[in-house]
C-alpha cells in the first residue's frame, strides 16, 4: 500500500520533475521509498533504482558515520538546511551532495532535498590550490624550499608582539662562491637546496629556517632565554653543514661545507626585531673574518 504522503508527491510528479535538484523521502530504517526524476541527474541512478534500498548503499563508505548523526539530530526535530556528504554515482564518480531535510513525527519519514554541488566543490578546490600556490611563491623562497625573507619578518615580528624571547641566528656559508665559480651555478642550486634542508631539519619544529639571499640564512630560535642555548642549536646546525655533501652529477666529488654564524637574543638586547638582526649580522661577519 502506498504512504499517504507519497500521494502528495505523485501528485505533484510532472512539477517535481523539472527540478534538477531531487526530492527524497525516506522511512525510518533509512531506505528510500520516494525520489524525484531528479534523482538521476544527482546520483547517477534512475529512482526505481533507489527505491526500497538504504542510502547507505550509494553513500560514501567515509561519511556513512557523519551522515548517522545528522540523521539522529534530524529525527529529533533538527533541520538541516547545509548537510553535505558524498555519494558514488552509478558510472564510479564521486557527488558531493547537498541536503535540506527535515523529520515528519506524524508520518515517522524523512524529506529531503538533495542539490549535487560537485562542480562548484572543484571549483572552489581549485581556487583553494591556487591561493595556496600563490601563497607559497609569495613567502617561500623557489630554490630552497624555505620561507623567505617577508615570511621571516612576518614570524619575527607576531613573536616579539606576544613577548616572547627569541634569538635570531644569521648564517653565512663560507666559500661559497667557490662552489658557483668551479663548478657552475647549477651544482650550486642544489648544493644550497641540500644546506637549507639541513639547517631546517636541525632547529626545532617551533623555529624557523629563511634564506634570504645568495648563500645567507636565517632562523629565528623561539623561547629562547639562554645564549648557552642558542648555541646548543648553533651547533646542531654546524654539524649537519659539516657533513659532506654529494650530488647526482658529479658521483665522485664530495662537498665540505663551512658556515659562520652570528646570534642575537632579544633576553640581552631587547624587541626591536631590526636591533636584533643588525647585531647577528653584525657577530656573522666578525665570525667570518675570523674563519
Amino acid at each position: 500500500m502506498t504512504h499517504p504522503k507519497l500521494a502528495t508527491f505523485e501528485a505533484l510528479g510532472e512539477y517535481i520533475d523539472l527540478l534538477l535538484d531531487a526530492i527524497c523521502v525516506v522511512n525510518p530504517h533509512g531506505e528510500f521509498i520516494y525520489v524525484s526524476a531528479g534523482g538521476e541527474r544527482v546520483f547517477g541512478y534512475v529512482p526505481q533504482e533507489m527505491i526500497g534500498r538504504s542510502m547507505y548503499e550509494f553513500m560514501h563508505p567515509d561519511d556513512h558515520e557523519r551522515t548517522r548523526q545528522a540523521t539522529a539530530e534530524i529525527m529529533q526535530g533538527v533541520v538541516k538546511f547545509d548537510f553535505e556528504n558524498r555519494y558514488i554515482r552509478k558510472n564510479g564518480e564521486v557527488a558531493t551532495i547537498l541536503w535540506s531535510a527535515r523529520y515528519s513525527e506524524k508520518d515517522d519519514l524523512r524529506v529531503a532535498v538533495a542539490r549535487d554541488i560537485t562542480a562548484q566543490r572543484q571549483v572552489e578546490q581549485e581556487r583553494q590550490q591556487l591561493l595556496e600556490k600563490l601563497e607559497k611563491l609569495a613567502l617561500f623562497d623557489p630554490l630552497t624550499e624555505l620561507p623567505n625573507r617577508s615570511y621571516f619578518y612576518q614570524r619575527a615580528t607576531q613573536a616579539l608582539e606576544h613577548h616572547s624571547d627569541i634569538a635570531i641566528v644569521y648564517i653565512d656559508l663560507n666559500h661559497f662562491k667557490e662552489i658557483n665559480d668551479g663548478y657552475g651555478h647549477a651544482i650550486g642550486d642544489q648544493i644550497l637546496h641540500a644546506a637549507a634542508q639541513r639547517i631546517s631539519a636541525s632547529v626545532r619544529s617551533h623555529d624557523t629556517a629563511a634564506r634570504i639571499g645568495g648563500d645567507e640564512f636565517v632562523v629565528l630560535l623561539e623561547r629562547i632565554q639562554q645564549h648557552s642555548d642558542a648555541e646548543a642549536i648553533v651547533q646542531k646546525i654546524q654539524r649537519a653543514l659539516c657533513q659532506p655533501i654529494q650530488i647526482d652529477a658529479l658521483p665522485n666529488v664530495r662537498f665540505d661545507l663551512a658556515a659562520s654564524f652570528g646570534i642575537a637574543l632579544s633576553k640581552e638586547l631587547g624587541g626591536d626585531l631590526q636591533t636584533l638582526l643588525l647585531h647577528a649580522d653584525n657577530a656573522m661577519y666578525k665570525a667570518k673574518r675570523n674563519a
